[in-house]
C-alpha cells in the first residue's frame, strides 16, 4: 500500500493509492465440488438415537430426518463411507424404530449425515419419525 499526500490551501488531506494483487487459481488446483439436489425434504427433530458400528455402541441425536437419511448429532467419530446400524427413539413414548443399515455421507465436527439403505419391513414405520 502506498500512502500519499497533498497540500491544498494549507491543509494536509491523505490520498490512498492500493496496489492490489489478486491470486490466480488454475482450475486444477481449485475442484469445484458439485453440490447434488436434496431427494426429499427433511424435517427438523430431536430425538434420541443409539448408533452400532463395527465398534461398539454410542449414543446421539437425531436432528433432521428424511425418508431417505437424516443429520446425526454424537460425540463418536465416523467416517465417510463407514456402515451403520440405528436405533431411533420417537419422543410420543411409541416403539424404537429400527435402521438396519445406514451409509455415512459426510461428516463435520461431532455431525454426520446418513444415507438410509435398509430398513426392515416390520420396522418400516420410519415415516412416524417425520
Amino acid at each position: 500500500m502506498r500512502i500519499a499526500h497533498s497540500c491544498m490551501t494549507g491543509s494536509w488531506k491523505p490520498n490512498f493509492a492500493m496496489d492490489v494483487t489478486m491470486p490466480v487459481l488454475s482450475e486444477q488446483n481449485c475442484p469445484i465440488h458439485k453440490m447434488e439436489p436434496r431427494k426429499d425434504v427433511r424435517k427438523v427433530v430431536e430425538l434420541r438415537m443409539i448408533l452400532v458400528d463395527n465398534v461398539g455402541l454410542a449414543s446421539g441425536e437425531m436432528t433432521n430426518i428424511s425418508p431417505g437419511g437424516g443429520r446425526l448429532r454424537l460425540t463418536k467419530r465416523l467416517r465417510c463411507g463407514q456402515y451403520i446400524t440405528l436405533m431411533v427413539y420417537p419422543n410420543d413414548g411409541t416403539a424404537s424404530v429400527h435402521i438396519d443399515l445406514a451409509k455415512v455421507k459426510w461428516v463435520e465436527a461431532e455431525s454426520a449425515g446418513v444415507e438410509f439403505l435398509c430398513v426392515c419391513p416390520q420396522n418400516h414405520e420410519l415415516h412416524r419419525l417425520y
